[in-house]
């Protein structure tokens, strides 16, 4: 049983390693402009959503003449608990807001 275990476990790491992650290659946002990357995301270093599709409902907020967009609803009102948090890290290159909207 436990050699079993060990196969497939060896199976389902060597699939995901073939396959790779089904995000956006990172960087794909600025060079994209149906892309977006969620400034709360990046902050958090929260690999899975920090770049996402842009749509008509993407959440937006405009603080201090920028635009910034979020993956969420959540990751909107995260942003506008503390504006200022997620601001200072996108404007010194720890996170980046999408301002093409």
């Amino acid at each position: 049983m436990q050699r079993l275990m060990k196969v497939c476990l060896s199976l389902l790491f060597t699939l995901a390693v073939l396959c790779g992650c089904a995000t956006t290659p990172r960087g794909a946002a600025e060079s994209n402009p149906g892309m977006g990357t969620c400034t709360v995301c990046r902050y958090n270093n929260d690999l899975a959503c920090v770049e996402f599709r842009m749509k008509e409902s993407t959440p937006k907020v405009e603080y201090q003449g920028k635009t910034y967009c979020f993956c969420s609803k959540t990751c909107e009102a995260a942003f506008n608990k503390n504006p200022a948090k997620y601001a200072r890290a996108s404007s010194s290159g720890t996170a980046s807001s999408n301002s093409a909207h």
